[in-house]
């Protein structure tokens, strides 16, 4: 709807806007599940919710990242660059992936240093529904980001749609945990 001539995927203006598109419906739900998850882990206590909220900021970070990038792949060729900005849209999805495996280590840490320092978490029905509705955004996310990435063949979208994959099953994960812990 907002993309003049969406079929034209080899226009690179095209691109552009499924890439601007993209990434600004990414940095939106990113932080409002940000806030939903950091209300939820103030609420029960729970580390795992905490640095799951924190994850989706860093997430919101990354679509940033990927909006910049499709930004700087959309300018016109210039002297210094008589091909264009194309291939900075790689870069950016390298960045991407780079911000993945640093949460992904600090994940870790941070689950280590709580099985070594247990404490009580509250389970409540708003952190349970907070997790619920968390799954299925990522999870619609991961379908959007990929969809739009196979058609304008975007190796960034296709990190993204990856990324938010992984978000869904760790906080599945989360969800699980504190319904056994229940």
């Amino acid at each position: 709807k907002w993309i003049h001539n969406r079929e034209d995927v080899r226009d690179p203006e095209v691109r552009r806007r499924y890439g601007v598109l993209c990434s600004l419906t990414g940095i939106c739900l990113n932080i409002f599940l940000f806030l939903g998850k950091y209300l939820a882990g103030v609420l029960s206590g729970s580390i795992a919710i905490m640095a799951d909220a924190v994850n989706n900021l860093s997430d919101a970070g990354s679509s940033l990242i990927t909006l910049i990038g499709f930004k700087f792949a959309g300018m016109k060729p210039d002297q210094e660059h008589p091909f264009g900005h194309g291939r900075i849209e790689y870069l950016s999805g390298l960045a991407v992936a780079a911000a993945i495996m640093l949460m992904g280590v600090e994940l870790g840490r941070s689950s280590i240093e709580k099985i070594r320092n247990p404490e009580a978490v509250e389970t409540g029905a708003l952190s349970i529904g907070i997790l619920v509705v968390s799954v299925g955004v990522k999870l619609y996310m991961s379908h959007y980001n990929r969809s739009i990435g196979k058609k304008i063949s975007s190796s960034a979208m296709k990190a993204t749609a990856t990324d938010s994959l992984s978000d869904a099953v760790a906080t599945t994960v989360v969800l699980l945990s504190m319904l056994i812990l229940k």
